[in-house]
């Protein structure tokens, strides 16, 4: 966030106070965020009316997640000093956490009204702008602000994220490139990088910068199976706890709409394959969603439920999970040690494009035979992959696996599981070609 001053006509002429300010400031830059907070706090109590204590006492709020207190805090100094650049461009940043984008692009705007050369506001303009699929727009605030600082890194990274919603790749990559150059421990630059070069089919490449990434942080999860996705190395029978918690962190906020550009399709596919034997929508089943994600299943399976409860490794996909306000009970935890916790517990378990992250499927199988009911229902969706695959699974260079109808049948047998239903289907969309996937409906015996 940019912590620019308002003019010096706005600020008190006390010597107490500019030092108390001076002091507050170095405190937020060594993080100490609680103590500067409390130092602003009093510097208000003295100068109320002080629009730079009140802007930056609104950043740390930010900064501290009070961001209701922020925009409070924030509002006031651009209303005590209206051409105060900075706080608009802050009042932007903490609109935008809160999703009000028309919002904070009028703030972005007004930044730049009163000051057109600030690289931030052109950078943040073009995220604003990318939310609402501006992508031109966004790609010409992103080059102005790089014109204007060229060492920018997030501007080539966010110019990066658009230059791929337009399909100009080549130049993504470019721009993914240069922003590894600059920001060498910003690790999700890498992750971009790998996998624009996978999509293009050089895995090796792809390889050689997860290969990097692994030089910078040797113990990052998400690296570690990325390069084992691509080289065939050391490849887990799954992803690992940790792994899929770096998937979703920080993607929990625009997972929806990532999805719906994708043509998403497996939360309704499962429900529609869970019709049958869900019978009447009378809200007296006990049903699990494994994987929840940020719910997208709920919907479907809330009339059917006297209890539905979601459980997943990603504590920020279960905040928008509980956004949805129909789930009785929302469980951070493994869906493997989870669902098999308690025995019969269970009238359905219903799993949506989870358990494309495991390899091998006999686990969760087995704890899901234990968790369901005597004629409950499992109900859940793969990637399929061809049958000549002799271990019945691979993992793929993009780090999900896929499996074969066959071995689906094997585990789900060992489980002591039927199938009543082995769909082929399409799941989404993937480099613009349908993937292809199992739907399968399974119970356990009377």
């Amino acid at each position: 966030m940019a912590t620019g001053d308002a003019e010096d006509a706005t600020a008190p002429k006390e010597l107490g106070v500019a030092d108390a300010m001076a002091f507050a400031r170095e405190l937020m830059n060594a993080e100490r965020l609680d103590a500067a907070d409390e130092l602003y706090r009093r510097i208000l109590e003295a100068a109320p009316d002080y629009p730079d204590a009140l802007h930056f006492r609104g950043v740390v709020a930010f900064r501290l997640g009070r961001s209701e207190q922020a925009e409070t805090l924030i509002r006031r100094a651009v209303e005590l000093a209206p051409d105060y650049a900075d706080a608009h461009g802050n009042l932007g940043n903490v609109l935008m956490r809160q999703e009000r984008i028309e919002e904070a692009l009028t703030c972005y705007e007004r930044t730049l009204e009163l000051q057109p050369d600030q690289a931030d506001a052109h950078n943040n303009l073009g995220n604003a702008l990318q939310l609402q699929k501006r992508y031109e727009e966004a790609v010409a605030r992103y080059e102005r602000a790089i014109e204007l600082r060229p060492e920018f890194a997030d501007a080539h990274f966010n110019l990066g994220r658009a230059l791929e919603a337009l399909d100009r790749l080549s130049d993504a990559l470019a721009a993914f490139r240069r922003a590894v150059y600059l920001w060498p421990f910003h690790f999700d630059s890498y992750r971009r990088l790998g996998t624009m070069l996978y999509t293009w089919g050089r895995i090796e490449d792809a390889a050689d910068v997860y290969r990097t990434w692994l030089s910078l942080d040797p113990d990052n999860p998400l690296a570690q199976h990325l390069l084992a996705a691509c080289t065939g190395q050391e490849v887990p029978s799954r992803a690992s706890d940790a792994c899929v918690q770096n998937i979703f962190q920080g993607f929990a906020d625009s997972f929806d709409q990532a999805l719906e550009k994708l043509q998403y399709r497996a939360p309704a596919l499962v429900a529609q394959a869970a019709a049958d034997v869900l019978g009447l929508p009378e809200a007296r089943l006990d049903i699990l969603d494994a994987g929840c994600g940020t719910g997208l299943c709920a919907e479907h399976f809330k009339p059917f439920a006297r209890r539905l409860v979601g459980v997943d490794l990603s504590v920020e996909m279960l905040k928008r999970a509980a956004m949805r306000k129909l789930y009785d009970e929302l469980i951070l935890g493994e869906l493997t040690a989870f669902v098999g916790a308690v025995p019969a517990a269970w009238d359905h378990v219903v799993s949506a494009d989870t358990l494309v992250y495991f390899g091998d499927l006999a686990p969760v199988m087995a704890a899901a035979q234990r968790g369901l009911r005597p004629g409950g229902h499992l109900v859940f969706t793969l990637e399929r992959a061809d049958e000549d695959l002799p271990q019945g699974f691979k993992i793929n260079p993009h780090g999900r696996y896929s499996h074969t109808e066959t071995y689906v049948r094997q585990v789900l047998a060992a489980a002591r599981l039927e199938p009543r239903q082995i769909a082929r289907v399409h799941l989404r969309l993937e480099l613009k070609k349908p993937v292809e996937g199992l739907l399968v409906v399974a119970a356990r015996g009377a």
